[in-house]
Formats: C-alpha cells, sequence, structure tokens
C-alpha cells in the first residue's frame, strides 16, 4: 500500500529541512484516529548525530518508538527511510514501512510529498490496510502541520535543543 500526502507551506526547502530530523511535534491533534489508538507521533530525531546514507533515526510517539535507517540523504530536497524495528503494536502486522520526502520549491514556498510504502502480513491483512491508510493519512497532515507552525513560528528564547 502507498500512501502519499502534498502539503505546502510558505518558507523555502532550506528552512523546512530540519525538521525532518529533528522537531517537536506539539499540536494537539485535530483527527480523531489519534483518540482511537493511531500512534501520535511527539518527536523525530537523528540519535547518532549528523544525517547520511546509513545512518539512524527515530519517530517518537506516545506510544513507543519507530527506529529507522536513512536510505537517501539529499539536503534539502530528498529523505528516505525505512522501518528496522519498533515496539509499537502494529509491528505484529507490518513487515515493511518506508518513507520517502521530497522537498521542492513552489513560489515562495515549498511543497512537501511524504510518500508511506507499507507491506502487511496475515490473513487479515485486506481488512488492515483501511485502517493504516486512514491512520499514515491523519500522521502525514499532523506532522505537516506541526512543521508548519514551526516554520512560521520564530524560535524561543527558552526552547532547547533536542537531545541526540
Amino acid at each position: 500500500m502507498i500512501v502519499r500526502t502534498r502539503w505546502t507551506v510558505p518558507h523555502p526547502p532550506e528552512v523546512l529541512w530540519p525538521a525532518l530530523c529533528d522537531s517537536r511535534l506539539e499540536l494537539q491533534p485535530r483527527c480523531p484516529v489519534f483518540y482511537l489508538g493511531t500512534p501520535r507521533p511527539t518527536m523525530c530525531r537523528l540519535p547518532d548525530g549528523e544525517g547520511e546514507v546509513d545512518a539512524a533515526r527515530q519517530c517518537v510517539s506516545e506510544q513507543g518508538v519507530v527506529r529507522q535507517r536513512i536510505t537517501v540523504w539529499e539536503p534539502p530536497a530528498r529523505l528516505a527511510f525505512h522501518m528496522e524495528s519498533t515496539d509499537l503494536g502494529f509491528h505484529r502486522y507490518v513487515d515493511q514501512l518506508a518513507d520517502l520526502f521530497e522537498l521542492t520549491p513552489a513560489g515562495r514556498g515549498t511543497r512537501i510529498t511524504r510518500t508511506t510504502t507499507v507491506t502487511v502480513r496475515g490473513l487479515r491483512r485486506a481488512a488492515l490496510y483501511p485502517a493504516l491508510w486512514v491512520g499514515l493519512k491523519s500522521v502525514h497532515r499532523f506532522v505537516f502541520r506541526n512543521w508548519q507552525k514551526m516554520a512560521l513560528s520564530p524560535p524561543r528564547p527558552d526552547a532547547a535543543v533536542s537531545p541526540r
């Protein structure tokens, strides 16, 4: 299954690129799927420091962590990674999960395209795909709304750098 979401923000790719690997997602979700069990992301980070191909990336949610490996690192245009492991409940059903972010200049802003590819195992996979699609689409939009807010907000003087 492929889930693709596009979002346009009024900032250049260079301003948005850092959020792909170091951001805290602080907005409250608008979508009810988060209240029904979809893991709500709270931060993404590079636990080992700088980003590059084969570097680790983590997506942290209220329910656990998705550990990822970077497969494409082309700042400030493309970032791709795949899931290596997770302690989230969906690990029982998901064989593969990969993401590709593409940042394209669009006038005075940037068009962000996120493409998530998921492979589900088991006899009930046909029943799981619709729920996964809705959950992933909600996560995409939630993350993009947070990044848009971060890019529009001036940095707080008391803001600490997130741990790596």
